[in-house]
């Protein structure tokens, strides 16, 4: 039947019509699609807003939180570095003390070597000596045993008493 009306109606009245259908379609989409389709938008937009939001929440919190992190790593280096000096100086100072007590315990030990060497050295010096003399008392004593007889020591003894008289006398 529409079809058959607007066979019958003019340019005219096809363009009002159509204007007219044109403004009840808009007329709806105005009260009833658009509201709909704006809360709709509306809250597509807010969620999204609220996304960005969270978004930037959590990067600012994570830039505090790198920053944070950031600090301690450049503290724990600090102090892992002065606890590193501290430990090398301390092993500097203890190489040190060590190798002072060293020394003085090696030339202390040279010193005992050498006193008791000088000791040894003289035992065996006395010792020598000591041997020396009675050598030299036993050759002596076998010399006197075996070459003294009577005309020996008659021949000494005028020869002694010669000398004797020869002395001046003060």
């Amino acid at each position: 039947m529409i079809p058959m009306l607007m066979a019958e109606a003019g340019p005219g009245q096809i363009f009002i019509v159509q204007c007219l259908g044109f403004a009840v379609l808009v007329f709806v989409l105005v009260k009833l699609a658009f509201p709909a389709l704006g809360k709709v938008l509306g809250a597509r937009v807010q969620g999204i807003e609220e996304t960005f939001k969270k978004i930037d929440q959590d990067t600012q919190e994570t830039s505090k939180r790198l920053a944070e992190m950031k600090d301690k790593v450049a503290h724990l280096t600090e102090e892992s570095k002065r606890r590193l000096d501290a430990a090398l100086a301390d092993a500097q100072q203890t190489k040190a003390q060590i190798m002072t007590e060293s020394t003085a315990q090696v030339q202390a030990a040279f010193e005992k070597a050498k006193v008791e060497i000088q000791i040894e050295r003289d035992k065996a010096i006395l010792e020598l000596r000591q041997e020396a003399t009675t050598l030299t008392m036993q050759a002596a004593e076998y010399l006197v045993q075996s070459t003294m007889n009577d005309a020996l020591n008659e021949k000494l003894l005028e020869k002694y008493l010669t000398q004797l008289d020869s002395v001046k006398r003060p």
